[in-house]
């Protein structure tokens, strides 16, 4: 019959092999220290409180988003190689009115500047959407009249694809 004793001296053989690796060194001990006593780093404040943070914003600093800009030219181009005839329309947000629309035929490698925002005269950022029709396709963006935005295109692909963009910050 096989002794009890064999398992507990296996036990005891796993917790000794095993104690270093169960957690940290015992308090007050440094297993890489020399035996003398080790200074603790001392915290040190940060160089810019949290409830510190600036405020005011020296003028002419400002994001381009904030800063209004009233011109921006809608154009109309054709990469495509026949004419095509593009419906467009601007619709001046804050207003709700139809501030442009016009049907414009582009010929083939054409380009043509059709609106400028500064002509509705916006009062500081406003919105405006640039809807074009063509092709049987109907698409649109909108822009806002900041010096974040660039103006807007109108372009027939090389494929014959209706895509208006534009630029932004």
């Amino acid at each position: 019959m096989p002794s009890r004793s064999s398992p507990l001296a296996a036990l005891l053989v796993v917790v000794i092999v095993t104690a270093g690796c169960l957690g940290g060194p015992a308090p007050g001990t440094d297993p890489t220290a020399d035996g003398r006593p080790t200074a603790s780093p001392t915290p040190t404040a940060s160089p810019t409180p949290p409830d510190r943070t600036p405020t005011y914003t020296p003028p002419g600093t400002e994001y381009a988003s904030e800063q209004p800009d009233a011109s921006h030219q809608i154009t109309v181009g054709n990469e495509w190689n026949r004419s095509v005839t593009v419906r467009v329309t601007v619709v001046r947000e804050a207003t709700n009115k139809t501030v442009h629309e016009g049907t414009y035929d582009v010929a083939a490698g054409g380009e043509q500047a059709v609106y400028d925002t500064a002509d509705a005269n916006p009062d500081g950022i406003e919105r405006f959407t640039v809807e074009a029709t063509a092709l049987n396709t109907t698409e649109s963006v909108t822009i806002q009249t900041s010096k974040c935005y660039g103006n807007v295109y109108v372009e027939i692909t090389t494929d014959g694809e209706l895509y208006p963009y534009y630029a932004i910050c």
